[in-house]
């Protein structure tokens, strides 16, 4: 008897409406986890992108604080200046004036303890009462309740404009105002700021929205997005953890992907990104249709075929999805100002994005596969991090970078990337360049110090001359009046040597008023190299006398516009240096250099060179190592280069010669 002949009809459809059941039932769960795990990718891919812009938007937020911070200290610094200058001479028009001028200030205004503005920067040309009454923003200080304020952005009082402002107490009382436009800043701030960025990252085609909001309201959005259900009406928005949900928006479904968003000193709030959910909708009818025509031709082969079938789409749209998401994240890495560099396990290069390759100076076809330790050296704490995979975050380090032969100040951060087995795959290190920011607060530094050195030695100064003058006499009247009756040459030669060391202290203490109170610059246009030639000109015969070549650059052919005495006290003060640390047949070498805004003048020596642990030291007061130095010079050559706006520097290395830089702006004349 035949098999079929066994199964009844019924038993056929019995068996046929099982598999149907079956296939059915695999069907439906297969679709199910299927849009499960699309969910779950979009999610993937909606928090990646959640975290990149909540980091690209505290950096924005850092970096408009950074910028409004830093103009307010510029301001203030200059009000004090001010505030001091005040001491010495009454704060004219003209001198207010040119002081705005020669500092980019809008305006500076001076009010009596009355608040009535008795002098200004500029005439006013405006007439009547304006929008507001000045003294509402500086009247603590009218009150006597504190020294400083800074008033920050407010509204011009006559014009429909920006300006950012501090305010001094006057010593006599009253008040000095300065103000700077705002419009730049606020220019920068559209350009690098919460809208600017949303409105970049909502060109991904995949988001619907992007909105910051708080409990008032929304604080930036993508463009045209006007309303959105608020954190006091909508209770899945006030969590503290991050969320998603699908959910409708202007008809359409989207996934929606909610974080709490925080800066320090700054917004604070919800951040939520909306992920188009109706290419898987598309997706997921595509699959039924499918599904369904192929039970009814087959059933088991046609379930396996579904499948394959199913399963196959379902790879290709992952796999398109995720090289999609690394392009989007590759150009995010690309555009940051942050150098991220990629390591594996064996602490190899795997990838740098543009900033670390400029950072760095690296190329890309030349780094990957190369170990972290021929990039840099002194990177201690990373090397340890990576090798014990340990996170690290925000850690201030100095890192010997090995192609600029030189060392760079930067804030490093490490993360890792673990599999399932929980095996580091990837090693991430942020670099934040901070150079430029060390060197700023280092020439602050040591501009206030030598204020304060230099306001001490006036002090003393002005003490020792009284009783030095009295000694001086008294001296002069032992050398005249008095004849001793014998040893008589050795009685004139102990005068005349009194005497001689009371010019130089008298000298020296010349040299401390000229460092606490700097004399006024007369500005002038000068030509850059007649002032190397007549400074060389002067130390000639000393060089000669110890046979030391002196050799000056090729001529820049430019003028600048200084104070001529002054820079050639500076240049002076530098050749002498360089001639005392020079031995017998050496070489010292005067340059100039010029750029589009700079002018920079080396002088360079190839005497012993200074050790590491003087050279943050040479431009303090007193400092010397020559057992008759006074520890003047280089303090009055960095007195004057700031006075003209420039910085002073120094290359040295033991036994390899010492440069220093002069650099200032420069005008074209």
């Amino acid at each position: 008897m035949k098999l079929i002949d066994l199964i009844k009809p019924n038993y056929i459809f019995s068996i046929g409406l099982i598999f149907t059941i079956l296939m059915i039932l695999s069907t439906f769960f297969e679709l199910r986890q299927s849009r499960l795990e699309l969910i779950q990718m979009h999610e993937y891919e909606g928090l990646s992108l959640l975290e990149i812009i909540k980091q690209s938007a505290t950096n924005s937020i850092l970096s408009q604080t950074e910028i409004q911070q830093q103009i307010a200290e510029r301001l203030s610094n200059n009000a004090r200046l001010l505030q001091e200058l005040e001491k010495h001479q009454p704060l004219t028009h003209a001198l207010l004036k040119n002081f705005a001028s020669r500092n980019n200030l809008y305006r500076i205004n001076v009010f009596d303890a009355e608040g009535n503005k008795i002098e200004s920067s500029v005439l006013e040309p405006h007439k009547g009462k304006g929008k507001y009454r000045p003294e509402q923003f500086f009247q603590p200080i009218l009150d006597g309740k504190t020294q400083e304020i800074d008033i920050g952005l407010k509204q011009a009082r006559h014009l429909e404009e920006q300006r950012y402002a501090v305010a001094v107490k006057r010593h006599s009382g009253g008040v000095i105002v300065i103000n700077v436009d705002a419009a730049e800043m606020l220019a920068f701030g559209k350009r690098i700021g919460l809208d600017r960025l949303i409105k970049d990252i909502s060109r991904q085609q995949e988001l619907v929205y992007v909105v910051l909001q708080d409990e008032n309201g929304i604080l930036a959005a993508t463009p045209g997005l006007q309303k959105i259900s608020s954190i006091l009406e909508d209770n899945f928005l006030r969590a503290d953890a991050i969320q998603t949900r699908a959910t409708h928006f202007n008809g359409q479904e989207v996934l929606e992907i909610v974080s709490p968003f925080a800066v320090a000193g700054g917004y604070q709030g919800k951040l939520r990104i909306g992920l188009h959910l109706g290419e898987i909708r598309s997706l997921e009818k595509r699959m039924i249709q499918r599904a369904v025509m192929t039970s009814l031709g087959v059933i088991f082969v046609g379930f396996i075929l579904t499948s394959i079938v199913i399963i196959g789409q379902n790879f290709r749209l992952l796999q398109h999805q995720h090289t999609q998401m690394q392009s989007d994240t590759g150009n995010i890495l690309h555009a940051m100002s942050d150098a991220v560099i990629g390591v594996d396990a064996q602490r190899a290069v795997r990838f740098t994005n543009t900033a670390a390759r400029r950072i760095l100076d690296l190329k890309q076809n030349r780094v990957t596969g190369l170990p972290l330790t021929d990039l840099f050296s002194n990177g201690q704490a990373i090397m340890e991090a990576l090798e014990k995979q340990q996170s690290l975050e925000n850690v201030e380090q100095t890192l010997q970078i090995k192609s600029l032969n030189r060392p760079i100040s930067v804030i490093v951060s490490v993360s890792f990337v673990f599999d399932e087995t929980g095996s580091m795959e990837a090693g991430v290190i942020l670099l934040r360049d901070q150079t430029n920011q060390k060197k700023l607060e280092e020439q602050l530094r040591r501009k206030e110090k030598l204020s304060a050195m230099g306001q001490l030695a006036a002090g003393v100064a002005h003490e020792i001359r009284n009783p030095l003058n009295a000694i001086s006499m008294i001296v002069q009247r032992f050398h005249k009046e008095f004849k001793p009756t014998r040893d008589q040459e050795e009685y004139l030669a102990l005068t005349r040597t009194v005497r001689s060391e009371i010019e130089r202290i008298g000298q020296i203490i010349r040299q401390f008023l000229d460092l606490a109170r700097p004399p006024k610059l007369n500005t002038a246009p000068v030509s850059v190299d007649d002032l190397i030639s007549q400074s060389v000109a002067v130390v000639a015969a000393q060089a000669e006398a110890k046979d030391i070549r002196l050799v000056t650059g090729p001529g820049v052919q430019t003028r600048v516009e200084v104070d001529k005495n002054q820079f050639h006290q500076a240049l002076l003060n530098l050749l002498q240096n360089a001639l005392e640390a020079v031995a017998q047949g050496g070489l010292i070498s005067i340059k100039a250099r010029k750029t589009d805004k700079h002018l920079s003048i080396d002088v360079k020596d190839d005497g012993p060179g200074i050790p590491p642990e003087q050279q943050k030291k040479i431009f303090d007061l007193y400092f010397t190592t020559k057992p008759a130095g006074t520890g003047l010079g280089l303090a009055l050559v960095h007195r004057i280069i700031t006075e003209h706006g420039g910085e002073v520097s120094v290359r040295s290395k033991p036994g390899q010669g010492t440069t220093f830089t002069l650099t200032i702006p420069t005008e074209s004349i």
